[in-house]
């Protein structure tokens, strides 16, 4: 695997191995919660450019795809609130990596594809062959002032 990026909190995302034609894309957070994001680097920089994944994969029922897409409605409209304008910053980077915009609805699909493939190929694990949790967690829907 080939480091590619980091993140503030710690997290870290890797270039795997050229697998049928593309380099699939993983994502190890300081947490220790760690799997597959996407099946290339185009598809996982709109992934993270579009959509609030790591909470989406959070708020995942333990990988239910129409949990996680309650998940993205609500994420989104927090997102929108919170940070006005970043739907237009976003479609202004993904113009300038001349990646698509893709509905959050379809990230979704494509996020919970790609981490529903974690095991057995891309388990992470540290330098001690401690894996990693998977990257599905338990809980439903967030919702404004916590978790229900």
């Amino acid at each position: 695997m080939e480091t590619i990026a980091g993140e503030f909190a710690g997290g870290a995302y890797f270039l795997c191995a050229e697998r049928n034609g593309r380099r699939p894309v993983v994502f190890a957070s300081s947490e220790g919660e760690g799997g597959l994001l996407a099946d290339d680097l185009a598809e996982a920089l709109e992934i993270v450019i579009g959509l609030e994944w790591r909470d989406c994969l959070t708020f995942s029922g333990g990988g239910d795809v129409e949990v996680m897409q309650v998940s993205a409605r609500h994420l989104q409209r927090s997102r929108e609130k919170n940070n006005p304008g970043i739907d237009d910053e976003a479609d202004q980077v993904a113009a300038a990596l001349s990646l698509s915009v893709v509905p959050v609805a379809d990230l979704v699909v494509r996020l919970h594809a790609a981490a529903s493939k974690t095991e057995p190929d891309y388990v992470v694990a540290d330098g001690d062959g401690q894996e990693y949790d998977p990257p599905f967690g338990e809980y439903v829907e967030p919702r404004h002032g916590g978790r229900r």
